[in-house]
């Protein structure tokens, strides 16, 4: 990195507190543009009051400018829009994680919190909460990035447009207890699957405030439907398991209804 570029490392808050796990970076999110997973539909998982948290973020690095902004993208040029939608990555940074708890801190796979285009990255979220954390933290995870120019070199992305991207739409809920019936006091609820990515058998739980019926589905990136079955589940903790030594390598989503809401979150096979 140049080092006119380097003066935007400002005091961003990551910490080095020892964590239980730090993250690695998952080599199977390579060929995906450019993402986070788990995604802003899929969401963090709950963390609760006085127990230590850990979530691991992982990151697939764009290659084009058009991957984060979106193609045509233009700025003006003498006066002129020009397309810097194709231009190639060189980097991006993380510069900050803004509105996490206090005590949340975070670990970034590449210590600098820069990572090169086309790359895969991680970080951890991790700390205990505590009773002024109960609620819930809208999270906007903050990136520049450094496009290759012909003729100019390495441009930072926040110098040509006078602001950095933001991510929004993470959200962390710090709950008051990890009781099931604080919980689903008013709704059912399905958690990530356990292991995700996976190659065949993977196991989802269910959380029902009542006996009830659900409609459970998984479909593919086209929305094809894959899976489809009816859920007879008791009041309390209920274990769905899944069979997907038959479908092909990719990104899914599952989704289970009770007839009147709609909980959808994101899973990935691999090893095909």
């Amino acid at each position: 990195m140049k080092h006119l570029l380097l003066i935007i490392l400002l005091c961003l808050g990551f910490n080095s507190f020892t964590q239980n796990n730090p993250c690695e970076p998952d080599q199977n999110y390579q060929d995906s543009t450019f993402g986070l997973w788990p995604d802003t539909i899929e969401n963090l998982p709950l963390a609760v009051k006085d127990e230590y948290y850990e979530e691991h973020i992982q990151i697939k690095t764009p290659a084009t400018v058009g991957e984060v902004m979106g193609d045509p993208y233009n700025i003006d040029v003498l006066g002129f829009p020009v397309n810097i939608a194709p231009l190639g990555i060189d980097s991006i940074k993380l510069v900050d994680i803004e509105n996490l708890p206090s005590v949340i801190s975070t670990y970034l796979s590449n210590p600098d919190s820069v990572f090169g285009g086309n790359a895969i990255a991680c970080v951890t979220l991790f700390g205990t909460p505590s009773m002024a954390d109960v609620g819930q933290h809208d999270i906007s995870i903050v990136i520049n990035g450094w496009v290759n120019v012909a003729g100019l070199g390495t441009v930072s992305l926040y110098d040509q447009l006078g602001e950095y991207y933001a991510i929004e739409g993470y959200k962390l809920i710090v709950q008051n207890s990890s009781s099931i019936e604080s919980k689903l006091s008013n709704r059912f609820d399905i958690s990530q699957n356990s292991p995700n990515p996976f190659s065949d058998l993977s196991l989802f739980e269910l959380y029902s405030p009542n006996n009830h019926t659900y409609s459970f589905s998984i479909v593919d990136m086209t929305g094809r439907i894959i899976y489809d079955e009816n859920i007879h589940a008791k009041a309390g903790a209920n274990t769905i398991e899944i069979d997907a030594s038959a479908y092909p390598s990719g990104f899914y989503f599952y989704s289970i209804s009770d007839g009147q809401h709609l909980v959808t979150k994101k899973l990935m096979i691999t090893g095909r």
